[in-house]
C-alpha cells in the first residue's frame, strides 16, 4: 500500500511540474497585461494566465507613522484646508497611494506552476552596470 500511495505522489509531481523562475519583460501594462517569457515573442503570456504580486500594483493602504514630522502641500486636517506646512511630532494617520504598477519595458522575474498553465509575476528586475 506504502509502495502505491509513493507511486502516485511522485506521478503528481512529474504531472504537475516544479515551479520554474525566469525572466520576462512586460509588454502591456494592466489593466490587459501581458508579458514575454526571454526571447520567445511568438507566445506573448495573457492576463489572463498571469497572478501579481500586490506590491507590484496600484494600491492604497492605511498607515499610522510616529514621531516628528513635517507636511507641505496641500494639506487637510480637522482645523485646516489648503496649501501649506504642518510640522510637529505625535501620530499622523492616514492613506498613502503606492504608484507601482508594473509598466510596458519592465524586467520581471515569473515563476511558472501547474505545468507552465499559470504564471506568477513576483518581482521587478533592476541590474546594474553597464548592460543595464
Amino acid at each position: 500500500m506504502l509502495d502505491i500511495i509513493k507511486q502516485a505522489a511522485v506521478a503528481a509531481v512529474a504531472a504537475a511540474g516544479p515551479v520554474q523562475l525566469l525572466e520576462a519583460t512586460v509588454l502591456t501594462p494592466p489593466p490587459g497585461l501581458s508579458i514575454q517569457i526571454g526571447l520567445d515573442t511568438k507566445n506573448p503570456i495573457p492576463a489572463e494566465m498571469l497572478s501579481v504580486s500586490e506590491r507590484l500594483t496600484s494600491y492604497t493602504r492605511e498607515v499610522e507613522i510616529e514621531g516628528d514630522f513635517e507636511m507641505e502641500g496641500t494639506i487637510q486636517t480637522d482645523e485646516y484646508s489648503g496649501n501649506g506646512k504642518i510640522t510637529g511630532s505625535g501620530i499622523c494617520s492616514g492613506t498613502v497611494t503606492f504608484l507601482d504598477e508594473l509598466k510596458a519595458g519592465d524586467k520581471v522575474l515569473v515563476m511558472s506552476v501547474q505545468g507552465g498553465q499559470s504564471f506568477v509575476i513576483s518581482e521587478r528586475l533592476v541590474k546594474y552596470g553597464a548592460d543595464s
